[in-house]
């Protein structure tokens, strides 16, 4: 202590120097930080890597390569449109399978990947950023099976049943509408007259709207054998349209009824099919199913087109696009979906691109550029 600090007088004066000593110093500092260029904020931009390894991997529509070698999909054009406001640059590094990305990420070889499902299991080796997309698991089953597609659709209308049944009516027709100008041909020449040949048409189209219960009213019975004639006839209509009825709605059902996979609870007895270490491989696993593993989804939607297999489990939105273009009437995805979660970019733990990614990724989504990209990769609904 200063020797002239040592009398109570003099040591409270000495603090009180001390103390405007240390705000002067403080409010010098505060001024060179303020007035360095770009301040602190400079700094923290700094710290991002100037040019970032990106991972991809073929998943449509989130990733997915051109014919010239181009990478696009949701994913990948809103990285681009982020990286655009945030001036870094960055290198595509492609990757076959799941396996391979992961064991890249735990490797350090790469600093994000444009699409990942957020889950616990990841959380533990990755951050994320804010989520963009919502999906979940899907099953995909073959078309013919499920009884869809317009080709099944007409085959089932010219089945053998409903052929069998149009027939019957068509016969029926004539019946009725040969009694009724049998009665009506002589007395009602301005209905059922015309001759032999248009009379007995005028009878069957009269028995055809009867059926039908259409009823125009052009024409109708007036003899007392007529309108006996007409009294059946059209009580029996009634059983026959429902009986009609019938037949062509379980023609049209069969095939979709006799499927073996209808939903999740039919997973438990035929062959079933996911992408190794995806998100369908460990859902099915969580629930006790035993799945087939394929490198890819591609392979594994070839496989139940060839019917290697009954179902394959996979991301929703991914089975959707892969049905819609490149398996179409060959491949139909079931409306049920499990196990949702969100899509998001997945970066190491730490990694300081995730404050300011979050922060341009919230604002892109904002735009109406954002509702374009997700109609150009999903169509309206996206």
């Amino acid at each position: 202590m200063d020797p002239i600090c040592r009398t109570d007088n003099a040591l409270q004066s000495c603090v009180h120097k001390e103390l405007r000593l240390k705000r002067v110093i403080g409010i010098l500092a505060l001024l060179i930080v303020t007035l360095l260029p770009g301040g602190l904020t400079a700094q923290d931009d700094g710290a991002l890597p100037e040019k970032l390894l990106v991972a991809v991997i073929d998943l449509p529509p989130f990733a997915m390569k051109t014919a010239d070698g181009r990478w696009e999909g949701l994913g990948v054009d809103l990285w681009r449109k982020v990286t655009d406001e945030l001036g870094v640059d960055f290198e595509l590094r492609e990757y076959g399978t799941i396996g391979q990305l992961k064991e890249a990420f735990l490797k350090d070889e790469i600093e994000l990947i444009p699409m990942a499902a957020v889950t616990p299991d990841r959380e533990i080796y990755l951050d994320f950023s804010n989520h963009y997309y919502r999906s979940g698991v899907a099953i995909a089953v073959g078309a013919e099976r499920a009884g869809y597609g317009w080709l099944r659709f007409v085959d089932r209308i010219l089945s053998l049943r409903v052929l069998t049944v149009i027939g019957s009516l068509i016969l029926l027709w004539l019946i009725a509408g040969t009694l009724v100008w049998l009665f009506e041909g002589r007395r009602n020449r301005t209905m059922f007259g015309d001759g032999p040949v248009k009379g007995l048409g005028h009878g069957i189209w009269w028995a055809a709207v009867t059926m039908t219960t259409v009823g125009y009213g052009d024409k109708a019975p007036m003899t007392l054998g007529g309108r006996i004639v007409a009294i059946i006839w059209m009580l029996a209509s009634i059983i026959l349209i429902s009986s009609f009825t019938a037949a062509i709605t379980t023609s049209l059902t069969v095939s979709e009824l006799s499927g073996k996979v209808r939903g999740l609870r039919d997973l438990q007895t035929v062959r079933v099919g996911s992408v190794a270490q995806s998100e369908g491989q460990n859902y099915l696993a969580k629930i006790g199913i035993a799945a087939f593993p394929f490198k890819n989804e591609r392979d594994g939607l070839q496989a139940l087109v060839d019917a290697k297999i009954d179902a394959f489990v996979f991301d929703e939105s991914v089975l959707k696009y892969l049905a819609r273009t490149q398996f179409p009437a060959r491949v139909h995805v079931l409306p049920e979906t499990f196990d949702h979660y969100f899509l998001s970019m997945a970066m190491p733990q730490g990694s300081p691109l995730r404050e300011p990614l979050n922060r341009v990724l919230l604002r892109a989504m904002e735009k109406e550029e954002w509702k374009r990209l997700k109609k150009r990769h999903f169509g309206s609904g996206g």
